[in-house]
């Protein structure tokens, strides 16, 4: 597949991985954008993936010190689903899941993740990590059907991790549920039961965190039983739409924080707010704004 990247794959079997030394399909390499988020076309899978409902088990990637890790590296304008992911395991330095490190313009669709395990391994530019079961980070796409089991792990300082996804940016998540653990550092952000971040997303709609245990040392901020922190602004020109979280449920949804934590929340830990925005003047001095529809959480998250 990475010698055709472009190309219209269907699995007509199961796949056993065990003893591969996994090469993820796809590969980071900016093209362009405003923060170099826009992948190189040629670089990137830009085909589509049909599982057929079949099931790859026993997948590991060992890239410790590697972006967009995972099945698949980085996708672009793809339509990637119907496949069950078993005993996956992923370790890579930012971008990092076990089915698609990085997805762009795409659409991740009835995915499920048994036993999965994503382990970040932190570098001085990997600050915004992205670390999640189905994505690692998403940016205009989709993800949606999922079902994922998996148990995500980040070291100090690092950001933005979640059970489905971790850094999502203007990237929807639907009729998915979660369960396992997130487990971070000291000096940590955006943690969550589904994803680490919901930035600029039009939904969540219909997200169930079911028996999650998110872990956080000191000094960590903005940590929710649904996602860590979301939403947009009100002026539409900005193009960044107000988060409407519908129907999404956290249910037996513990934190464990340490000393100092900020910003821990049932459904959301908190809208997004930074001094650098800020200094643009309204509506950047404020946090991002989100809505939330028919949620619940039962009990309510406790730290």
């Amino acid at each position: 597949m990475n010698e055709n990247l472009s190309g219209q794959y269907i699995l007509t079997a199961d796949i056993d991985l065990a003893g591969i030394e996994w090469t993820p399909i796809g590969a980071f390499v900016s093209g362009g954008g405003e923060e170099g988020e826009e992948p190189d076309m040629t670089a990137a899978f830009t085909g589509t993936f049909d599982g057929q409902g079949y099931t790859i088990r026993n997948l590991t990637v060992n890239q410790p010190e590697a972006w967009a890790v995972g099945l698949f590296g980085c996708a672009t304008n793809t339509e990637i689903g119907n496949f069950t992911l078993e005993n996956a395991a992923a370790d890579g330095m930012m971008m990092t899941a076990d089915v698609v490190g990085y997805t762009y313009c795409s659409t991740i669709s009835n995915v499920k993740l048994v036993n999965g395990k994503v382990t970040a391994h932190y570098m001085e530019m990997g600050a915004e990590g992205m670390y999640g079961g189905i994505a690692g980070a998403g940016m205009s796409s989709l993800i949606t059907g999922c079902e994922v089991q998996a148990d995500i792990v980040i070291p100090d300082g690092t950001a933005n991790a979640g059970i489905v996804g971790g850094g999502l940016e203007m990237t929807s998540v639907t009729n998915c549920t979660a369960s396992g653990s997130v487990t971070a550092g000291n000096s940590c952000y955006g943690l969550g039961g589904i994803s680490g971040c919901g930035f600029a997303a039009e939904q969540f709609t219909d997200l169930t965190a079911q028996d999650v245990v998110i872990t956080a040392g000191d000094d960590c901020f903005w940590i929710g039983g649904i996602t860590g922190y979301a939403g947009g602004y009100t002026v539409e020109e900005l193009g960044m739409p107000v988060t409407v979280f519908t129907g999404c449920q956290a249910n037996n949804v513990t934190v464990n924080a340490g000393e100092n934590a900020e910003g821990i929340g049932d459904i959301v830990g908190s809208g997004f707010y930074s001094e650098e925005m800020a200094a643009n003047g309204a509506p950047f001095d404020q946090p991002t704004v989100f809505e939330l529809v028919d949620c619940t959480a039962d009990p309510a998250v406790t730290q």
